[in-house]
């Protein structure tokens, strides 16, 4: 009975050039990696309106693949993309379209102004290291200040108001 279900005829799936996320058309981003890999690759302060539209564009092309919360992230749901991220923070996927295209997502709402994706930017990129990455000034333009800038940034203010 085995053999039977075994010698159904198999058809091979054409994959449509489409469907590979980052591997779309994005006539005004100038660079030389996809779009998937900005996360990666850009420091926050790099991302221009070109580079904005191209994430819009992939994060809008890419299909939901069995990550957990994608709808609720595309919708903006910060804790969504946290937790889509953080499911796929293993060393073993850092290096994957898929986890490219999940932190593309926690990317978009970095950029939108959501703390908590900076961190996991900053956190997910330092797990790069490895990897063998120097990730040092990605990881820093995601931070954000250190506590002791912070500190150092106060006392200074102080010291000009007392003067």
């Amino acid at each position: 009975m085995a053999a039977t279900v075994l010698d159904f005829p198999r058809q091979q799936m054409q994959a449509d050039p489409g469907d590979t996320p980052g591997e779309l058309p994005f006539a005004d981003a100038d660079t030389t990696f996809p779009p998937r890999e900005f996360w990666r690759r850009l420091p926050a302060d790099a991302f221009g309106e070109a580079e904005r539209n191209a994430l819009r564009i992939l994060l809008a092309a890419a299909r939901p693949f069995g990550v957990d919360h994608w709808r609720e992230a595309l919708a903006g749901d910060d804790a969504a993309a946290a937790a889509m991220a953080l499911r796929l923070s293993g060393v073993d996927v850092l290096d994957t379209i898929r986890h490219d295209v999940v932190m593309s997502m926690v990317l978009s709402h970095a950029l939108a102004g959501s703390q908590a994706a900076r961190t996991i930017l900053a956190f997910t990129l330092d797990r790069r290291r490895h990897l063998g990455e120097d990730v040092d000034a990605l990881t820093r333009s995601w931070r954000g200040p250190s506590r002791a800038e912070i500190r150092r940034a106060a006392v200074q203010a102080l010291m000009e108001a007392l003067s």
